[in-house]
C-alpha cells in the first residue's frame, strides 16, 4: 500500500489522544507526500511537514518542520532536507537547525554545509558535544581502506588521551600537508623530525621529548634560544627530586650566571671584568669559595701572571717577627727540601717522569713539633682527611627506543667527608699538602733573622 496525497496542503485531524498508525500489506510501506503544483518558481519544487501544537491557552503554533526543498541548481531532481525547529520566541516561525543536501552534506547551524559533517555555531558555548553514560566518552575514526582507528576520549576526572591505532604505531600531526608532530609507538613526543635519534636534515628544527625524559634539541643552527623578558634573574632552574639544586641566570643584563641553590650557594658569575664567584641569589661573595679539593685536585694551571694575595696591612693583626723556636723550626725546615718524583706519573710514563723539587708535608709536621710548634696553626701546612668507599656499579645494556647506550659494569669510589655521613666499611683517608709560598716565606723571614743576629755579633767582634 502507498499513502498518496497530492494537494498543495492537507491537514490530518483526529479526536484522539494520536493519529493513527498507518499500515499497508506491501513489503515496502512508504508515505508519499507530493506537490502536484508545478510553478515557474519554487512552486512544486518542495513537500513539506509541519507538526503543529495547541498552546494552552488554546491557539496553535507550529513547532517543528521537515521539508524538502529543491537544491536550487539545474537539476531538477536535487533536492535538499531541512530539519526546522521553534526556539520559543514571541511570534518566531520554525528556523534551520539541520540540512541534509543534494551531496550528500550534512550541517548544523548552517544551510551551506562544506563537508560530509559541518557544524557551525555563532555562540560562544561549545559547538559539539559527546556524552556517554560510561565512565569513559570516545570519539573515534576509521580508515575504510586499511581498517585503522584512533580514538579521542575523555574520563570522569577529565582526563584526555588519545590512542592511535594505525599499522605504524604513530599519532602523526598534519598542516599544510606537511607532518609536524608525531607521538610514536614508544612514547616519544617528536616536533619537526620522525627520529628521535636522527639529525635534523635540510637546515629544519626539531624536539623530542623522550619517554625515558630525556629532551633533544637539533637544528642546523642555533638550537636553543631561551628569553628572560623582564629583570634580572633565573633563566633555567634544574631540580632532583623535585628540589632545586642549579640555576642559571642573568644578571646585570649582560652577565650569566651558573649558581649551586643548595649547601653552600656556590656560583660563578661570567662578567666583562672577568670570572667572578657569586651566589645563587644573584649577590657577590667574597673569601667564601675553595678551586678544587684535596680529592678532586686540578693538575696544571696555566697563567700569564701568578696569583695575587690580599697584603693590606689593614685587614691584618697580631704583626710580629718570628719567635726564637720558629726560627728554629724554620732552620731545620729549611734543610728538607729534596728532589722527588710522583707516583702517580711514574705509573703512567715509567721514566720519562719528570722531577720535582719541594718539602715532605710529614717531615714539616716532624720538625715544628720538634721546635714545639703544632703545624696545623700554621697556613702552609695542611691535612685533609675523608672517607671513602667503593660502589660496584652494573653493567647497562643499550636500549635504543628509550636512548640508552650500553656502558660495562665499573666501580666507583664515593667520597664523604665527615665520618658521620659515610657508609659502613668506608675508608679514612689523609693528604697533607704545603703552600710554598707561606712556607717560603716563614723561611725567608727565620733566614733574615739570623743573618741579621750573625751580622750583630761580627759588627760587635768587629768593634773590639
Amino acid at each position: 500500500m502507498a499513502g498518496y496525497i497530492g494537494a498543495r496542503s492537507v491537514s490530518l485531524n483526529t479526536t484522539a489522544a494520536n493519529v493513527q498508525d498507518v499500515t499497508a500489506t506491501d513489503t515496502t510501506p512508504e508515505v508519499t507526500i507530493v506537490n502536484t503544483t508545478h510553478e515557474d518558481t519554487d512552486g512544486g519544487r518542495e513537500g513539506k511537514v509541519i507538526f503543529k501544537g495547541q498552546q494552552s491557552g488554546g491557539e496553535e503554533s507550529t513547532l517543528a518542520e521537515i521539508q524538502g526543498s529543491h537544491d536550487g541548481t539545474a537539476d531538477d531532481e536535487k533536492g535538499d532536507l531541512i530539519f526546522r525547529t521553534n526556539d520559543g520566541s514571541d511570534g518566531a516561525s520554525p528556523t534551520e537547525a539541520m540540512r541534509i543536501d543534494s551531496a550528500q552534506n550534512v550541517g548544523i547551524g548552517t544551510s551551506s554545509p562544506s563537508k560530509q559533517f559541518h557544524v557551525y555555531n555563532t555562540a560562544s558555548a561549545d559547538a559539539a558535544m559527546i556524552e556517554s553514560t560510561q565512565a569513559f566518552s570516545t570519539l573515534a575514526f576509521k580508515s575504510s581502506t586499511n581498517s585503522s582507528t584512533a580514538t579521542f576520549g575523555i574520563d570522569g576526572a577529565g582526563n584526555v588521551a588519545m590512542e592511535n591505532k594505525l599499522s605504524s604505531g604513530n599519532a602523526t600531526f598534519v598542516t599544510n600537508g606537511n607532518e609536524r608532530m608525531r607521538i610514536d609507538s614508544s612514547g616519544n613526543l617528536l616536533v619537526g623530525h620522525t627520529d628521535p635519534f636522527s639529525p635534523i636534515s635540510n637546515g629544519g628544527a626539531g624536539v623530542s621529548a623522550m619517554a625515558n625524559g630525556q629532551l633533544f634539541c637539533g637544528m642546523a643552527g642555533t638550537p636553543l634560544y631561551v628569553n628572560r623578558e623582564d629583570s634580572d634573574g633565573d633563566i633555567a632552574v634544574f631540580r632532583k627530586d623535585g628540589t632545586a639544586i642549579g640555576v642559571i641566570s642573568v644578571k646585570y643584563s649582560d652577565n650569566m650566571m651558573i649558581a649551586n641553590k643548595t649547601s653552600g650557594h656556590i656560583g660563578l658569575e661570567f662578567g666583562s671584568t672577568g670570572l667572578l664567584q657569586v651566589k645563587h641569589d644573584l649577590t657577590n661573595s667574597d673569601n667564601l669559595h675553595d678551586f678544587g679539593a684535596s680529592t678532586q685536585r686540578f693538575d696544571d694551571i696555566y697563567a700569564t701572571n701568578g696569583t695575587i694575595q690580599t697584603s693590606d696591612e689593614n685587614e691584618k693583626q697580631n704583626i710580629a717577627s718570628l719567635t726564637s723556636a720558629e726560627i728554629t723550626a724554620a732552620t731545620a725546615i729549611s734543610k728538607l727540601f729534596k728532589t722527588f718524583k710522583w707516583k702517580d706519573k711514574v705509573a703512567d710514563k715509567g721514566d720519562n717522569a719528570r722531577t720535582h723539587t719541594g718539602v715532605v708535608a710529614q717531615q714539616v709536621q716532624t720538625a715544628m713539633s720538634d721546635a714545639g710548634l703544632d703545624a696545623g696553626n700554621y697556613a702552609f701546612f695542611i691535612s685533609t682527611t675523608w672517607w671513602e668507599k667503593d660502589v660496584e656499579v652494573a653493567a647497562v645494556e643499550a636500549d635504543e627506543e628509550k636512548g640508552i647506550e650500553a656502558a660495562d659494569a665499573y666501580t666507583r669510589t664515593d667520597t664523604y667527608d665527615t665520618q658521620e655521613e659515610a657508609p659502613e666499611g668506608a675508608t679514612e683517608r689523609t693528604r697533607m699538602g704545603i703552600r710554598y709560598p707561606e712556607l717560603l716565606a716563614f723561611i725567608g723571614a727565620a733566614t733574615e733573622q739570623r743573618l741579621t743576629s750573625i751580622e750583630a755579633r761580627l759588627t760587635a767582634l768587629e768593634a773590639e
